[in-house]
């Protein structure tokens, strides 16, 4: 993978047949709630009593998750929740792309946003942009001591009551907004070293060493790359033989969900390396109309498509990790007008989670939240 240095080819693990599926993806959750396959733990609305009246506090936006992923050397990995944190009702995705193995997005993927709820003191956006550092700070101590691999990691949480999107991201596992029309917003910041000038400058002010691999006939080839270790991007957690160069404190903003609502879209390098966002876009305008777990299986399969756009030898194999988390979001108004997709919102207690996301496999997952 371009993130490290260049190595044997070994066999890789891929999947090949159809398209990516449309199947479900397992899902498991903590705790005494439990929600079936293809259906969310939904937490009950909770009636605050008056003197004289009693007012039901109920999320003000709905939002149906779709996740699609092609595997090719299992290093994406995924996590989607849904919790109530003080009374706030909050839906979140994450995405990490490993390189130099899979063991650091793996353990992502097992601990990060239990990390990240639990230091969510509440669901407004300080809360959960702080809770972001700390459990991204907290997951690349731990991966530090058990591997050399590390992750990307980009998490988006959706407040459904408030209508804010709080961003946390490392590396260049990219977040999109797409609005209805117009231009799509970029809500993350790209820390690959080719692109970003002020990693670039830190790196360097720090007295690290850029430069690009060498190709068997001595050439530079490749992405600019940040030696020891040879990562092509300044942020991630885990890294361990990279040292002090590596930076695992996470850029974080907040946006507000449009009035028209819109879609969100995170996904992996196999995604961004093939499209481009307006393509995205496009792709997801184009299914509008159908359940977010097929919109972003078509993603996913345009990506694929377009990097043998000129080879058709192993068309229907991904040249990398491919992985799309859609979030689709509308306002409160048209919740009865909302479909879950092929999975429907199930009773549960507060606090349960969404659904356990995955990687290492092809495949998706669609769920509804309101």
């Amino acid at each position: 993978r371009k993130h490290r240095r260049p190595k044997g080819a070994g066999q890789a693990r891929i999947e090949t047949g159809a398209p990516a599926r449309a199947g479900r993806a397992e899902i498991e959750t903590a705790g005494p709630a439990r929600a079936s396959e293809g259906e969310i733990a939904t937490s009950e609305a909770k009636a605050i009593k008056g003197d004289e009246a009693t007012v039901t506090d109920e999320p003000n936006w709905v939002c149906e998750v779709g996740q699609a992923q092609r595997d090719l050397k299992g290093e994406d990995c995924f996590d989607t929740r849904r919790v109530t944190l003080s009374g706030e009702d909050v839906a979140v995705i994450m995405v990490a792309d490993g390189h130099g193995g899979s063991a650091a997005s793996r353990h992502c993927r097992k601990h990060l946003l239990d990390y990240y709820i639990a230091a969510a003191g509440d669901g407004s956006a300080a809360s959960l942009l702080g809770a972001g550092a700390t459990a991204c700070q907290q997951v690349h101590e731990e991966v530090k001591r058990i591997t050399n691999a590390g992750s990307t990691v980009t998490i988006i949480a959706l407040n459904l009551t408030r209508g804010e999107l709080a961003v946390v991201n490392l590396g260049d596992s990219e977040a999109w907004l797409v609005p209805p029309s117009g231009s799509s917003v970029r809500l993350s910041e790209d820390h690959r070293l080719d692109t970003s000038e002020p990693e670039r400058a830190r790196v360097r002010g720090m007295g690290g060493h850029l430069s690009h691999a060498r190709n068997r006939a001595g050439d530079p080839a490749g992405p600019l790359r940040l030696w020891p270790g040879g990562v092509a991007q300044a942020r991630s957690v885990g890294d361990a033989d990279v040292g002090r160069f590596i930076l695992p404190t996470p850029y974080v903003r907040t946006v507000p969900v449009p009035a028209a609502g819109c879609e969100v879209v995170v996904a992996s390098d196999g995604i961004w390396d093939a499209i481009y966002p307006s393509m995205v876009a496009a792709t997801l305008r184009g299914m509008r109309h159908q359940p977010a777990l097929l919109a972003a299986s078509a993603v996913v399969d345009r990506a694929v498509s377009q990097r043998h756009a000129y080879d058709c030898d192993g068309y229907l194999t991904p040249r990398d990790d491919t992985t799309c988390l859609l979030m689709r979001i509308s306002g409160g108004a048209t919740k009865a007008g909302r479909g879950g997709g092929g999975g429907g919102g199930g009773r549960g207690g507060g606090g349960s989670e969404l659904g356990r996301g995955g990687g290492g496999g092809g495949g998706g997952c669609c769920c509804a939240i309101q």
